[in-house]
C-alpha cells in the first residue's frame, strides 16, 4: 500500500491511497468465494458456479463488496501510517469501482489536530457579567402566578359586559367569501379575552359583549397561518356570548400558602421563593462569567480550527434538538426552518465549544492541571444520581463504551475554565 499526503489547508489533509494488485485481486477472490458458498445459482450445485458466471449476475455487487472491503483494511492503517491526528471521520473520495487484475487508488480527506501555540491565560482582561434586574419582583410575580393557576373559574354576574381578563364561551361561524372552511364553526368554545393567543384581534371584537349578545366582524388571518388556503384572507366571523365567567383569586394568607405548597405560612413561602430566585440569579451570573472567559480564552489564543469538525457537532446538536419533539409529525418546512435558525444562532456557540475543548489540553499541560481518577468516579456518580442508576452501572456501561475519557476531558475543560477565571484582571463594568 502507497500513501501519500497532501496539505490541503491549515488543519486539512488529502490522502491518497494505491492499493496494489494483489490485494484487490484477493478482496475479489474471498468476495466471489462468499457469494459463490451463500447463492445457489440454477444449473450448478451450491457452491460450484464458476467464476465467470458469477462475475455475469453479481459483478456490481462485488465491486461494492471490495471496495469497503479495501477501504476498511486499509483507511485507518494509512492515517496510523502517515501519523496524522485526526479529528472526526474521515471524509471518502472512493472514484471509480474496483476491478480484479488492476491496483485500486480512492482519496481520503481529513481533519488534523491544529497546532496550538498558548498565548495567554493568566490576567485576561474580563468585565464582570451583570445579571439584569427584573422590572417586577421575581417573588411577587412567582406568587401572583401560583394565584392565578389556582384561581376559581365562575359564573360572572349577570349583565356584566366582557372586558379583558374574562374567559367568554361562544358560539361562532367563519366564512371566506360567503364560504365555510375546515373548522370555521364551534359550541361553546373558550377564549381568554386579553390573553392574546387569537389571530387578527378576535378577542378585541368580543370586547363589551353581554350574554346573549350577538356580533358580526371581520379578521384578515396572518400570513404565515398554518393552513395555506387561509393566509391573508378576510374571515368574516358571526358570534354569539353565550357565557362569561371569571377567575377568583384566592386570598394571600397562610392558607393560600397551604395550599400551593409544603409550607405552614405565607412568610415562609415567600422567604424559599427568595432563596431560590437567588439562587437561579447566581447560577446565572456564574454562567455568564464562564461564557465571557471562554470567549476571552479563544480570542487570546487564536489557532484555526476543522470546519468539518464544527458542522458535525452542529449537526449532532440540532438533531439532538429535533429529537425533542420526538413522534410529533412536523411540516417539513417547519424543520427546515427550525435547522437554518437554530444552525444561524448556535454556530457561534459551538465553534467556542471546539475552541475550547482543542484549547483546554494545552493549557492544563502548561499550567500542570489534571484530573483525578477520584474525580471522574464523583462525576459518574453524580450522573448516576441524577439518572436514579446505580453508579456501578454507569460506570460499567461508561467503561465499555469508552466514554470515561470524554468525562476527564470535560472535567479537565471547567478546570481550564476556572484556573482562568480566578487568575482574570476582573473590572466592574
Amino acid at each position: 500500500m502507497n500513501v501519500s499526503v497532501e496539505e490541503t489547508g491549515p488543519v486539512e489533509r488529502c490522502l491518497r491511497i494505491e492499493i496494489p494488485t494483489t490485494e484487490v485481486d484477493a478482496a475479489f477472490e474471498a468476495t466471489f468465494r462468499a457469494i459463490r458458498r451463500n447463492t445457489q445459482i440454477r444449473g450448478f450445485r451450491p457452491g460450484k458456479a464458476p467464476r465467470e458466471v458469477l462475475e455475469q449476475q453479481f459483478g456490481e455487487q462485488a465491486s461494492g463488496e471490495v471496495l469497503q472491503r479495501l477501504v476498511e483494511g486499509t483507511l485507518f492503517k494509512a492515517i496510523e501510517q502517515s501519523r496524522l491526528d485526526v479529528l472526526g471521520e474521515p471524509r471518502l473520495d472512493a472514484g471509480e469501482l474496483p476491478k480484479p487484475g488492476t491496483p485500486y487508488g480512492y482519496k481520503a480527506n481529513v481533519d488534523v489536530r491544529p497546532a496550538i501555540e498558548v498565548v495567554a491565560v493568566r490576567g485576561l482582561a474580563l468585565q464582570r457579567p451583570v445579571v439584569p434586574t427584573p422590572e417586577k419582583d421575581p417573588v411577587e410575580a412567582h406568587i401572583e402566578d401560583l394565584r392565578q393557576r389556582h384561581a376559581q373559574v365562575v359564573e360572572e354576574e349577570a349583565g356584566v359586559a366582557a372586558s379583558a381578563g374574562h374567559l367568554a364561551e361562544i358560539n361562532y361561524v367563519g366564512t371566506v367569501d360567503g364560504v365555510p372552511f375546515e373548522g370555521s364553526s364551534a359550541q361553546e368554545s373558550q377564549v381568554e379575552l386579553g390573553a392574546g393567543r387569537t389571530f387578527g384581534g378576535f378577542e378585541d371584537q368580543l370586547l363589551g359583549l353581554r350574554v346573549g349578545d350577538e356580533r358580526g366582524f371581520d379578521v384578515t388571518m396572518p400570513e404565515d397561518h398554518s393552513d395555506e388556503k387561509l393566509r391573508g384572507k378576510v374571515v368574516h366571523f358571526e358570534v354569539k356570548l353565550v357565557a362569561l365567567k371569571r377567575r377568583e383569586l384566592p386570598e394571600l394568607d397562610d392558607e393560600f400558602a397551604k395550599d400551593v405548597s409544603n409550607f405552614e405560612t405565607l412568610a415562609e413561602l415567600r422567604a424559599d421563593l427568595e432563596r431560590r430566585i437567588q439562587e437561579g440569579r447566581a447560577a446565572e451570573l456564574a454562567r455568564m462569567e464562564r461564557a465571557a472567559i471562554v470567549q476571552a480564552l479563544v480570542d487570546a489564543n487564536p489557532f484555526p480550527v476543522p470546519t468539518a469538525l464544527v458542522e458535525a457537532q452542529l449537526r449532532a446538536r440540532i438533531e439532538r434538538m429535533l429529537a425533542q419533539f420526538g413522534g410529533a409529525k412536523l411540516d417539513r418546512e417547519l424543520v427546515l426552518s427550525l435547522a437554518q435558525r437554530w444552525e444561524e444562532e448556535l454556530r457561534p456557540q459551538v465553534e467556542r465549544e471546539v475552541r475550547l475543548a482543542l484549547l483546554a489540553p494545552e493549557i492544563a499541560k502548561r499550567e500542570s492541571l489534571e484530573v483525578a481518577d477520584e474525580e471522574i468516579d464523583a462525576q459518574v456518580a453524580r450522573i448516576a444520581e441524577a439518572n436514579q442508576r446505580k453508579t456501578s452501572e454507569v460506570k460499567r456501561e461508561y467503561r465499555e463504551r469508552g466514554l470515561l475519557e470524554a468525562v476527564r476531558a470535560g472535567l479537565l475543560e471547567e478546570k481550564v475554565v476556572e484556573f482562568a477565571l480566578a487568575a482574570a484582571n476582573v473590572s466592574d463594568g
